[in-house]
């Protein structure tokens, strides 16, 4: 039994470089959101950010999972002429009963993924950068302010 596009419920996507996790997003349709990194090989951004948002993003990716994406289900492709470092892109959806996925394996310079994958993460990094900025900056501005206090002092 095979998920259907209209029953995902949940979307999962981890891009690694040369091991290191650069992208991580979560996003459901109950509004969570998850992010850490934005994707760039040389991402510093470790940081992990989890939430719910007000506008459902889900629902906003849930359009750039195509039925040609389905054929390559539940499967992992190591993509030959690799070249730079060694990319890993995992791509998971789930419903309330089967989770399914995608895995590639392909060079930093290479050709990478077919395109509909490139799409559904180049949208979904797009849809959530907003949030992921602001959480950032939120972050700091709590930093910053723990900082400005002395330190006797509790509240």
């Amino acid at each position: 039994m095979m998920t259907s596009i209209p029953d995902i419920q949940h979307i999962l996507i981890i891009l690694e470089v040369a091991g290191k996790q650069v992208l991580f997003i979560i996003l459901d349709e109950e509004g969570s959101i998850n992010r850490k990194g934005n994707g760039s090989p040389d991402c510093e951004d470790n940081d992990l950010f989890i939430g719910i948002t007000s506008k459902n993003l889900f629902n906003q990716i849930k359009p750039f999972i195509t039925e040609e994406m389905q054929e390559f289900w539940g499967n992992k492709y190591d993509l030959p002429d690799k070249k730079g470092r060694l990319c890993c892109l995992n791509i998971l959806y789930k419903d309330d009963k089967i989770e399914t996925g995608v895995q590639f394996l392909y060079g930093e310079f290479s050709q990478g993924p077919p395109n509909p994958f490139r799409t559904l993460v180049i949208k979904a990094v797009e849809l959530t950068n907003n949030w992921h900025e602001q959480q950032k900056r939120i972050a700091f501005e709590s930093i910053i302010a723990k900082k400005a206090k002395p330190w006797w002092k509790f509240w």
